[in-house]
């Protein structure tokens, strides 16, 4: 689609035209012409034509000038001719009757006070307004422009909701990423009150209660095991069939302290990092050619502890946000109808819906 110059005074009345124009290029004076056009040659009453824009400076704006322009063309009518404007002079040559003309501007004149000039909110609020029953809402319903407190109080229930019952491990693992009711807000709150949003999260096939069962055993699978057969653990690490560029012999006796710390330890998510080097996956990764790879339960508990651990781990940086914003949406639409509120963003979507 190529992009035409426009001229408002020419520019057909009918169909739809998309505008596009930077500060200083005449938006005002495009849209003051083109009103004055609709009630000349279309004959529409003001009360037909709407005109929208962002804010209430800019309606009080447009509202004076368009009420200017209609009364210089009414006077440029009642003298039969145009002062150096070129609008003027066009209307007059195209109205074979300009009686009917000053009749239309002087109807518009002088019922102005019914002009459809509003911003956008406002246009929302009168359009539900006059719709009230169709709507649903109720003619109480107070519009707040701030509904942050509001948003405080329900991510905070969700904090206590979810999070004061939790394991302890869950909440240290929270606490350690600094999580909090404030990031979960911020987080979140550009995305609130958009239902054309889909939210894809990655795909965990298990809920979050099973996940923590599915951690807390294994966790006290691998602590079993490392408490009974640390020696024969330390010894496997000390395999010859491992690349010593990874499983250093000076390294392993820091690793065994690190463990030992961990599975003594009160149950955590937040593990050393080197806990991988105990897994089955890494000890086969890291066989010399050739070579049989050292075995043990214990290595086999470690993968699965890991493998539970980055499912939860994945669960608090995915799911619990999902969550939260699916419990925000709905509590403040709950909340928000018990009180009798609106914001802004609900006009638009009250509209359209």
């Amino acid at each position: 689609m190529s992009l035409q110059p426009l001229d408002p005074i020419y520019t057909p009345l009918s169909g739809v035209n998309l505008i596009e124009a930077s500060a200083g290029t005449g938006k005002t004076y495009t849209i003051t012409a083109l009103y004055v056009r609709l009630v000349v040659e279309a004959a529409l009453p003001v009360r037909r034509i709407l005109v929208v824009t962002y804010t209430r400076a800019a309606t009080k704006e447009l509202r004076d000038r368009i009420r200017t322009r209609l009364s210089e063309i009414r006077a440029a009518f009642l003298r039969g001719h145009a002062l150096d404007d070129e609008l003027a002079t066009r209307l007059l040559d195209l109205q074979p009757d300009r009686e009917i003309a000053l009749r239309r501007l002087h109807n518009a004149v002088r019922g102005f006070d019914e002009a459809a000039i509003y911003t956008i909110h406002g246009f929302c609020q009168r359009a539900l307004g006059d719709n009230a029953f169709e709507s649903g809402l109720t003619f109480e319903t107070e519009l707040r422009a701030d509904i942050s407190d509001l948003l405080q109080e329900i991510i905070e229930d969700f904090w206590r909701r979810e999070f004061y019952t939790a394991p302890p491990f869950l909440v240290d693992y929270l606490l350690e990423k600094k999580y909090s009711p404030d990031r979960l807000r911020r987080e979140i709150e550009s995305y609130l009150g958009k239902p054309y949003l889909q939210v894809v999260t990655p795909s965990i096939t298990l809920d979050d209660a099973t996940l923590q069962r599915d951690f807390s055993a294994a966790f006290e699978a691998a602590k079993t095991l490392w408490q009974q057969q640390r020696g024969a653990i330390e010894a496997a690490l000390q395999s010859p069939a491992l690349n010593r560029n990874t499983y250093k012999l000076n390294d392993i006796p820091n690793w065994l302290a690190e463990m030992d710390v961990y599975l003594n330890g009160p149950p955590s998510l937040i593990v050393f990092e080197k806990f991988g080097h105990f897994t089955t996956t890494e000890l086969r990764d890291k066989t010399k050619k050739n070579q049989t790879t050292p075995a043990h339960p214990f290595f086999d508990a470690c993968e699965t502890l890991q493998t539970v651990i980055t499912a939860l781990q994945d669960y608090c940086q995915h799911q619990i946000l999902a969550r939260l914003l699916d419990w925000c949406n709905r509590e403040l639409a709950s909340r928000k109808r018990q009180q009798q509120l609106q914001s802004y963003d609900d006009l638009l979507l009250n509209l359209n819906a």
